[in-house]
């Protein structure tokens, strides 16, 4: 059925009151040869032709047998449980709450992805509604500068170039100067200007970085220069020190691989934690509980939000006003299923597997891993023919690992490979034979 809003007596009526004749003088600022007279849209389809064309195009996707990729996007078990809560109508139609007393199942539900984002991360407070890990991150550098009313920061290396590249574009609109450093002459670079050190742990290379004693050095140096962390996959946490007990000041994650499925690269979920003292100062808002004036009966309402929207446009710390309730629900129903221990588990294996692709890959002639400190699902490897090797794995239905030249044009025939749960010993078997072929054509002359 065609949707049709006003019929003619009406549309005329309209334009009779606002003072026009007819409705393309609602256009004549536009200049005329920007006006498309006609659309150049297909003919219309019948319910059944239409799904067969949907089934067409859909059938172009290629779905692999096992992947390989990660770089910030992974492939994890998702419990049907998530699914199935997150598809529910009266959270999958909702919209922001800001109608508190008409919102109080989704206020609960996003007060309780506080809670235990705030427990995995032993952080203070934990907010909602950041888009995704990069944003979350040129939010908590911005949200430093703010704090130490200071304007320049520094990026330890590691941190994924993707992730680089929105913290630029953010700080650039905010007059805010970026310096960067490694980690051997972090100290020496570090000044009293800076609000902050930016660093990414497990980095971009998967390499696993001693964060107490990198807190301790800056710290002691400069008490006053805020240590903010970020993590591509926070998985990682069911093993690793939560940023809490390493006196991090900001923490902030991806969160799509706590029940998010990769999709062709979205949504994402931007996780967000701090220390009780920045409380104010965090972007986003704050669901908070309380009880009646003249009750008991407890309740859910948004407690802070330091958008302009709401608040006087010179207090505010953020423009940020999305709804990421979804995906959080997503990520809260995930933790819930799988339980402190589950998540240690996918750690476990995560890491157990990525140690056993290392060393398998290592065995074969040509092939080197490049990390030389432990390493959670991702490392680094150097291939004799690293275009064959990928071109095998496509022939054995596997998503090749990451061909680094995409962000390290000088890190030639180097591929950043991601082992996560997902993988099986079968999958994993295919992937060393491909780069047995590939080592083979190598020897053989054989160009790909």
């Amino acid at each position: 059925m065609d949707f049709v809003p006003h019929d003619d007596l009406s549309v005329k009526e309209m334009l009779k009151i606002i003072g026009v004749s007819k409705l393309d003088d609602l256009f004549h600022d536009i200049p005329k040869d920007l006006h498309l007279e006609k659309l150049d849209l297909p003919s219309s389809l019948s319910e059944p032709d239409l799904l067969r064309k949907l089934e067409e195009i859909a059938n172009k996707n290629k779905l692999y047998s096992s992947a390989f990729l990660g770089a910030g996007c992974y492939y994890h078990y998702i419990p049907s449980l998530v699914d199935f809560v997150i598809s529910r109508s009266e959270f999958y139609t909702s919209y922001t709450p800001y109608q508190a007393e008409a919102s109080q199942g989704y206020l609960q539900a996003i007060y309780e992805y506080q809670t235990i984002i705030s427990r995995l991360t032993q952080m203070d407070v934990a907010n909602a509604s950041m888009y995704d890990g990069s944003t979350a991150l040129a939010e908590a550098a911005i949200m430093a500068t703010i704090i130490t009313n200071k304007k320049s920061i520094m990026m330890l290396e590691g941190i994924h170039p993707e992730y680089l590249e929105v913290v630029k574009t953010y700080c650039w609109g905010q007059n805010i100067l970026i310096k960067s450093a490694t980690e051997d002459n972090l100290l020496n670079k570090l000044d009293n200007d800076d609000a902050a050190v930016l660093f990414q742990n497990p980095n971009f290379f998967g390499d696993i970085n001693d964060i107490s004693q990198l807190a301790k050095d800056v710290k002691q140096k400069f008490p006053n220069c805020l240590l903010i962390q970020v993590m591509t996959d926070p998985t990682c946490l069911g093993i690793l020190k939560p940023p809490g007990e390493t006196n991090i000041d900001i923490f902030v994650a991806e969160g799509q691989s706590f029940g998010i499925n990769p999709s062709f690269g979205g949504p994402g979920l931007g996780i967000f934690a701090t220390k009780q003292k920045f409380l104010r100062k965090i972007p986003g808002r704050l669901i908070g509980k309380t009880k009646e004036i003249n009750g008991e009966k407890e309740g859910f309402l948004l407690t802070l939000q330091a958008r302009e929207q709401h608040i006087r446009r010179e207090k505010a710390s953020s423009n940020i006003c999305t709804n990421q309730a979804l995906c959080s629900l997503a990520a809260l129903t995930y933790l819930l299923a799988l339980g402190r221990t589950g998540l240690r588990k996918v750690a476990i294996q995560n890491i157990q597997k990525s140690n056993y692709v290392k060393r398998e890959l290592s065995k074969v002639p040509g092939y080197k891993i490049l990390n030389v400190k432990p390493t959670y699902n991702e490392f680094l490897i150097q291939c004799p023919n690293l275009d064959a090797f990928i071109e095998h794995c496509y022939k054995m239905n596997l998503l090749p690992p990451l061909k680094i030249t995409k962000f390290y044009p000088e890190m030639k025939g180097t591929a950043l490979v991601c082992v996560t749960e997902m993988n099986s010993k079968k999958s994993i078997d295919n992937f060393i034979k491909a780069a047995k072929i590939a080592l083979k054509n190598n020897e053989d002359g054989e160009r790909i």
